[in-house]
């Protein structure tokens, strides 16, 4: 706009300019000579025109009024009308932007409305998913969470199972809430109508899972046999288990404290993981397995009194053991060494007064009453191949060579450890000493429907007789 008024006002110094010069040296025309030549004739006064009397005022008002001002008074107008015209793009200016002002806010609230509504909707969503509202009222699916699965996975494989709809909502609550970790392996029965919260706690705990395994452990089990029942049933390593069986890992249960530090122990817990059926988990941790079965050890041994004859009050299995003079680690070794013998449970009773006999013999160099000796040498078949059940069970390459340190033939008095994890019945009769002549016995195997016969023996040569008797020598 300047620019425009700067042009013009160039233009109009030019025309001034001009006819000036055209006043100073007015071109001659014959119409003017004419007029001057009767001027000058001095009897003739020159006419006056009306139309050019009115052709001077045009001109004295219209060009040379116009410009034969100052130079000075021109720029002051000049600038004035700059000024103005400044004033008036101005306004211009003000009233666009005042335009433009009004459709921004429009525009604006209309996006914040649009946006609002659509956040709004998502939210609506989120919390109604939150709620359980919108998802099947009815009905159970079974997921399987995977060994430390995190919050994508879990929200992954509830999401691909209809129990959540809206993935990134769970997550958030899940962060918000702190309850993205601590998810239980395993398998699970879920019901779709959850809420968030109820979910993350059924899936937090063991409890709710449906992929139970029951395993019975019969007594006499070794802890490799427990090992192999375990690792066939998928409830844990076969490994993993039996190095949490030799290991310090559980100091919470009192009792362990008092099992000596013998390099000849095979496994530490042999013997105090109690036989009995239990309720496990596939992919369990170790650690909650043996707990459980050091758990039930406790309350038969420490938790569960009972009435017993020649007692006048009622005991634990831990209170008997510390009245006739002996640890439970011996007894649970001597109930061990019952179990594996016995034929039946009058069997085991008899067995226990054989073996508490010739323990006796030791202060003696094993010699008894009768002049027998070596009796300190418990000469028990089942300890000759330990840890392994038996020969066949012996690893090729070392069975020519192995030797048990557990072997009683070649050890006098109770070996290292248990050898297995006795029941109650085994260790009632390790308990019991009871008053019997005999120092030896053995047993005539089963065969189709005829039991097993134990012989029993107060010398050698009584012995030799059974064993004939029993097919066991020629």
């Amino acid at each position: 706009m300047s620019d425009e008024l700067e042009r013009k006002r160039q233009e109009r110094i030019a025309n001034f300019k001009l006819d000036l010069d055209l006043d100073d040296n007015p071109p001659e025309t014959s119409e003017q000579a004419a007029s001057a030549s009767a001027a000058n004739s001095p009897s003739q006064p020159a006419p006056v025109s009306a139309d050019a009397g009115d052709m001077h005022d045009d001109h004295d008002e219209g060009e040379l009024k116009s410009y034969s001002v100052s130079p000075e008074a021109n720029a002051a107008v000049d600038k004035k009308s700059l000024k103005k015209a400044k004033k008036a793009d101005r306004k211009r200016r003000r009233k666009k932007a005042k335009k433009n002002r009004v459709v921004f806010r429009v525009v604006w609230i209309a996006m914040v409305l649009f946006i609002s509504v659509m956040v709004g909707e998502f939210i609506m969503v989120g919390v109604n998913d939150m709620l359980g509202v919108g998802r099947e009222q009815e009905g159970k699916v079974t997921i399987t969470i995977p060994k430390d699965a995190d919050i994508d996975t879990i929200t992954d494989i509830l999401y691909e199972k209809n129990v959540i709809n809206v993935k990134w909502f769970f997550k958030l609550y899940a962060t918000m809430t702190k309850a993205t970790t601590g998810f239980t392996q395993g398998t699970f029965e879920i019901e779709k109508n959850k809420d968030y919260q109820a979910l993350i706690n059924y899936m937090q705990s063991d409890m709710n899972r449906t992929d139970v395994v029951t395993i019975r452990f019969t007594e006499g089990m070794s802890l490799n046999q427990y090992a192999k029942l375990l690792s066939d049933a998928r409830v844990c390593n076969t490994n993993e288990f039996l190095a949490a069986c030799n290991s310090d890992r559980y100091d919470e249960y009192e009792f362990l404290k008092n099992i000596p530090a013998d390099p000849k122990r095979e496994i530490k817990l042999e013997g105090y993981l109690f036989p009995d059926t239990y309720d496990f988990y596939v992919g369990e941790k170790v650690d909650s397995v043996i707990e459980k079965f050091l758990a039930n050890y406790r309350r038969k041994v420490y938790g569960t009194k009972s009435r017993v004859a020649g007692y006048d009050k009622k005991m634990t299995v831990a209170e008997r053991a510390e009245a006739i003079g002996m640890s439970m680690e011996d007894v649970l070794t001597l109930a061990s060494l019952i179990q594996a013998e016995a034929a039946n449970k009058d069997d085991m009773y008899m067995i226990s007064a054989i073996l508490h006999n010739r323990l006796a013999t030791i202060p003696n160099e094993g010699v008894n009453d009768n002049g027998e000796f070596g009796l300190n040498y418990l000469q028990l078949d089942s300890t000759k191949y330990y840890p392994y059940a038996s020969y066949r069970d012996i690893p090729k390459d070392i069975r020519s060579t192995f030797k048990s340190r557990y072997n009683t033939y070649d050890h006098d008095g109770l070996p290292p450890g248990p050898i297995n994890n006795p029941g109650l019945e085994a260790i009632e009769a390790a308990l019991t000493v009871g008053k019997t002549d005999y120092y030896y016995f053995c047993h005539k195997s089963v065969s189709g429907n005829s039991p097993a016969v134990a012989y029993y023996a107060a010398t050698l040569e009584e012995h030799e007789k059974n064993k004939k008797e029993a097919g066991l020598v020629r």
